[in-house]
């Protein structure tokens, strides 16, 4: 178990965390300057708290009250950076060994652990390679071999995947998945890119100016986000608005701004300020007012066409000042259908059942 309650003061923000991980990947994920990595150096050791403490297991390894600090050679935490930081003039099977020559172990006994390690993550053949002739999942596997050859209590992982290209990330992004799962121990990994995030998808937590916004697994993060931000990021469509007084049996309305409203189930939810979610995959776009069962239709002019491999993202401008978006996921042949382009004029229709709202 780690637990980090900490407060750090950075030059732009101020990180405020409190957490619990167990045994398991959990993903931070987040934007640029959100605290993410200082997290993980707190942790490490590489930084102390200002304020708080961090434990692992029955360790005490910060206490900023009782003036505790562990430092990072002596917390059994392995540790692997974005650029995974190999010795270039070091073998595979060198930069494996390091930690463990390190803490002075007999050669016999180094040998055997670095031997069993390349077995296990499939780089056994690789051994006696520099880090300049390897690709880059296999640079990716012989950093985790080095952080897991010394048998740690928790595993922190910095960006792991933003120093490959597109195409290496996808097969790597699995392969790392079932090294992980294997393990044990806390494992925390650091993201900015939620689809590196979905690959473990238990537990996600998204931080934003230092503090975390939202806790929970993929599903829970789609079906509920807690703000715009979430929403974005997740790729869902999140609206804010205020719910109107709702009769007994019937749809409520949710004002957006003057002149938009939408539609929703009120499901016993209070009149006042609502956050409403909607998948992009359940609005259909049509070039004019549908027939049909959609309780929600709004116009909106077309402001990207966003390709994504099997599906085509289209984002609206909806409402009388065009500040808000609506955003639909059609397929090529809808697209070409429709004859998608900036500024065209398109309808967005919904029903009433796909969306989710809650209280703000």
């Amino acid at each position: 178990m780690l637990a980090i309650q900490v407060l750090k003061r950075l030059r732009e923000i101020t990180l405020e965390v409190d957490l619990t991980c167990g045994s398991g990947v959990t993903a931070l994920v987040g934007p640029s300057g959100s605290g993410k990595s200082t997290l993980l150096r707190l942790v490490a050791g590489l930084a102390r708290p200002d304020q708080g403490l961090i434990r692992l297991g029955s360790t005490l390894l910060d206490d900023t009250t009782r003036g505790v600090h562990v430092e990072p050679w002596r917390r059994n935490i392995g540790l692997v950076f974005q650029d995974y930081a190999l010795f270039p003039h070091l073998s595979v099977a060198r930069n494996v060994s390091y930690g463990l020559e390190a803490r002075r172990l007999p050669r016999s006994e180094r040998r055997r652990q670095v031997d069993t390690i390349l077995e296990r993550l499939g780089i056994a053949s690789l051994a006696n390679e520099r880090p300049g002739a390897l690709s880059g999942g296999q640079r990716q596997r012989v950093a985790l071999a080095r952080a897991l050859v010394t048998n740690p209590q928790a595993l922190l992982l910095d960006e792991p995947l933003a120093a490959l290209d597109v195409q290496t990330r996808t097969s790597v992004r699995r392969e790392l998945r079932g090294v992980l799962a294997d393990l044990a121990i806390p494992t925390l990994l650091v993201t900015h890119d939620y689809a590196d995030a979905l690959i473990f998808r238990e537990r996600i937590i998204i931080l934003v100016d230092g503090q975390v916004v939202q806790d929970g697994s993929h599903a829970d993060l789609l079906a509920h986000p807690r703000s715009r931000f979430v929403a974005d990021f997740t790729g869902v469509n999140y609206l804010e608005g205020v719910l109107q007084p709702v009769e007994v049996g019937k749809l409520g309305c949710v004002d957006l701004a003057p002149g938009l409203e939408i539609h929703v189930p009120a499901n016993g939810i209070a009149p006042g300020p609502v956050g409403i979610s909607l998948h992009p995959w359940e609005v259909t776009l049509s070039q004019s007012p549908p027939a049909g069962s959609a309780r929600n239709v709004l116009p909106g002019a077309v402001r990207e066409v966003l390709p994504l491999g099997g599906r085509v993202r289209v984002v609206l401008e909806i409402g009388p000042a065009h500040n808000h978006t609506l955003v639909a996921e059609i397929t090529p042949e809808a697209q070409e259908a429709l004859g998608c382009k900036e500024g065209q004029v398109l309808y967005g229709a919904f029903k009433a059942t796909a969306l989710s709202m809650s209280s703000r």
